[in-house]
């Protein structure tokens, strides 16, 4: 969110993320701060109108995008024999990169403990 505040006799843009304001632009009057802030914001909504607009065009009316549906219909078409070994693969795949990331996570630990770092 964009807002204009006053700050020791300065006109100064913000953006903030109701944690924390940072200021971005100090301008030479109240009246420029706020339209600037205004057009930011306005941008910025657009922006997310915009991005809300695109991924519903992606989606078919089920919410599911067209690879999704491809890969859906590629497991229907599958046999039973076809669907587990499918499945044995994927779970083989899951619980490797499971181990690989939490190998990852413990060097992670244990090198913050020994005071390296990666």
């Amino acid at each position: 969110m964009y807002k204009s505040v006053i700050e020791d006799g300065k006109f100064l843009v913000l953006v903030t993320d109701g944690t924390f304001d940072a200021p971005i632009i100090e301008l030479p009057t109240e009246e420029l701060a706020d339209k600037v802030a205004f057009e930011l914001q306005s941008a910025w909504d657009q922006g997310v109108v915009w991005g809300a607009y695109r991924k519903q065009k992606e989606l078919d009316g089920n919410g599911v995008d067209k690879n999704t549906r491809e890969e859906i219909q590629k497991l229907k078409d599958m046999s039973p024999t076809e669907r587990e070994a499918y499945s044995q693969k994927v779970n083989r795949r899951n619980d490797r990169v499971q181990r690989v990331e939490e190998a990852k996570r413990w060097k992670s630990v244990l090198n913050w403990k020994s005071g390296k770092r990666d």
